[in-house]
């Protein structure tokens, strides 16, 4: 039954295509032919710049991120996902949800402490509570 009731907030994939334009956009700049006047050859010879080298981590950890975050909703509860960690959030703890300034959701839980939906703005709150099969306070603000 919780199944039926799940609903999956994720980024935009689009996000993904963006963060590959940048990564082979960093290619040339790490592995590329050295620049006349640069002192980027090594000493194997190699055109390695290895200073750019962690530029790459930069799309790859967008690319990852856009996998992994988001948010899910069903009637036990949120789990929100980032790159790093995922929390998950029972909805006894959870006291209101509201909005941001930005359009982003937010649940204020009872301990006093606000957690970040992510990837769920102002628009997919009523999804959120319609998922929870709960009475949930919701704030929304009209900016």
């Amino acid at each position: 039954m919780a199944d039926m009731n799940r609903v999956r907030f994720r980024p935009h994939q689009s996000i993904l295509i963006a963060a590959f334009i940048a990564f082979v956009g960093v290619l040339p700049i790490a592995f590329g032919p050295s620049i006349p006047g640069d002192n980027a050859l090594t000493d194997d010879g190699s055109n390695v710049r290895w200073i750019f080298v962690p530029l790459l981590l930069i799309p790859i950890a967008v690319f990852v991120w856009v996998l992994r975050s988001g948010t899910d909703a069903d009637a036990s509860g949120l789990r929100v996902r980032g790159l790093l960690g995922t929390k998950r959030i029972p909805w006894s703890q959870i006291r209101e949800l509201a909005t941001d300034d930005r359009g982003r959701a937010v649940v204020l839980l009872r301990d006093g402490y606000a957690v970040t939906l992510s990837s769920v703005r102002r628009d997919d709150v009523g999804r959120l509570v319609e998922a929870s099969g709960h009475g949930i306070v919701w704030q929304q603000n009209e900016r």
